[in-house]
């Protein structure tokens, strides 16, 4: 089983330092996936319930997209991930933890609605059939990013064919467990 260094990045170097963690490298993550149920994790289900903020982002604006998690009561950022704005009318989308990420405008659409305040934008999406990870993992996300979950973190499994991590700090902050839908 191949692994790799991680290193978990302060978000007050004064109160607590850096954190270096070993991960597990997932090659397939249909397998690893199946070897979760068979080993014991459950399968849950949660709606997506904050509300997020969101602009219209530049064509060729950089942003930190680097996912924050907890980790010892603490609060990291992972790697030094920074995406750019490829489509007019992307949005940068802020979660409540602080994350942000970019949306091209279609997919937006039909992710989210707007309120009646200003930027601020209210989940539209069904809920998420996820699975908790035990373990630091690294693996390719379908985008063709490499992408992290730490221990803690969900994988959403509601298509196995596009698998991907969300934080235990955006979980928690953003995502409220339901009862199982209809599938």
């Amino acid at each position: 089983m191949e692994k790799k260094k991680l290193t978990l990045t302060s978000l007050n170097k004064e109160e607590y330092p850096d954190k270096e963690v070993e991960c597990v490298v997932v090659k397939d993550m249909k397998a690893y996936v199946q070897y979760l149920l068979e080993n014991g994790a459950k399968v849950k289900y949660a709606q997506k319930t904050a509300s997020v903020s969101a602009r219209v982002g530049v064509v060729g604006e950089e942003v930190d997209t680097r996912p924050r998690v907890e980790r010892d009561g603490q609060v990291y950022v992972i790697g030094e991930t920074k995406g750019k704005v490829k489509v007019e009318g992307s949005m940068i989308v802020k979660n409540p933890d602080g994350e942000e990420y970019i949306i091209e405008p279609d997919k937006f659409a039909s992710k989210y609605r707007a309120t009646s305040e200003k930027g601020v934008y209210k989940p539209t999406d069904g809920p998420i059939k996820y699975v908790e990870i035990d373990q630091d993992i690294a693996f390719t996300a379908p985008w063709g990013e490499e992408m992290y979950g730490v221990k803690g973190a969900v994988l959403n499994i509601s298509s196995l064919d596009d698998v991907y991590a969300i934080q235990n700090e955006a979980f928690s902050k953003t995502y409220t467990d339901v009862e199982r839908t209809k599938e």
